[in-house]
């Protein structure tokens, strides 16, 4: 992850915090090695880089940079989120953010 996509990550949260949502950074899979050596993967695969709640809505949102889009995995938990009634999609910048939100009846103006 490099700092650009680190600092969208937190605009994009302080953003939210800012409109009265709240937030939480979503950790990217891994795979870790217990102390006996066995291997032990974590996260969810596809999952979008924040959590959000906004006036009672589920937002998904995974923060981009540069010609990076999303991957198919992504794309996949992207639809599951909408069809169970969130918002999930991808952002380059917080007027990103904000418009999605406008769109969704979330942000006045």
């Amino acid at each position: 992850m490099s700092a650009r996509h680190t600092d969208l990550v937190n605009e994009i949260r302080l953003f939210i915090s800012q409109i009265g949502g709240f937030s939480v950074p979503v950790d990217t899979p891994g795979l870790l090695y217990t102390r006996d050596g066995r291997p032990a993967k974590f996260g969810t695969k596809g999952a979008l880089d924040i959590a959000a709640t906004v006036k009672g809505r589920s937002v998904w949102i995974d923060a981009k940079t540069g010609k990076d889009r999303l991957k198919p995995a992504q794309v996949n938990f992207a639809n599951a989120q909408s069809r169970a009634g969130g918002i999930a999609f991808a952002a380059y910048s917080v007027d990103d953010v904000r418009d999605r939100l406008k769109v969704e009846g979330l942000l006045d103006g």
